[in-house]
């Protein structure tokens, strides 16, 4: 394993630690009383931050991989990536959530699409992989908040 696959590992999980245990305590807050509505607002302002990220990165890679056949796909699924984080941010913080679950998920698909056969791979296959799982935990994570 390389030093930048640990560091990315270490990250990903210190950071879903951090977030499982704020959505775990935001989850036991009053469903109906403002700190929670906060908390909500807070987290999805975060996770459309993180969506956005996520979305140029995959510009970014493309960019680096300027000869790759489908750079264009790849450059307007990371633009459409990045729409959904700011459309997000108009949005009720319950609503939000939801979208931006969604949005994970569809981020993640596009994860694996990079595979041989789908898409073509722009980065070593355990970012691909990496990525997809720290995505389908985010959609997870808002949609336990958005509940």
């Amino acid at each position: 394993m390389s030093d930048t696959a640990r560091a990315l590992l270490t990250a990903a999980l210190l950071s879903s630690t951090a977030l499982g245990v704020y959505v775990w305590s935001l989850t036991r807050l009053d469903s109906t009383g403002p700190e929670r509505l906060l908390g909500q607002l807070r987290l999805g302002q975060w996770a459309a931050l993180a969506l956005a990220a996520a979305g140029a990165v995959s510009i970014g890679l493309a960019i680096a991989n300027e000869t790759a056949p489908l750079g264009t796909v790849e450059v307007t699924l990371g633009a459409g990536f990045i729409v959904i984080a700011a459309l997000v941010l108009r949005r009720e913080p319950r609503e939000a959530l939801f979208l931006l679950a969604g949005g994970f998920v569809l981020h993640a698909l596009v994860d694996i699409a990079h595979r041989p056969g789908g898409l073509t791979p722009l980065g070593p296959r355990w970012y691909a992989v990496g990525s997809a799982i720290c995505d389908l935990y985010f959609a997870a994570v808002c949609y336990w908040a958005a509940r």
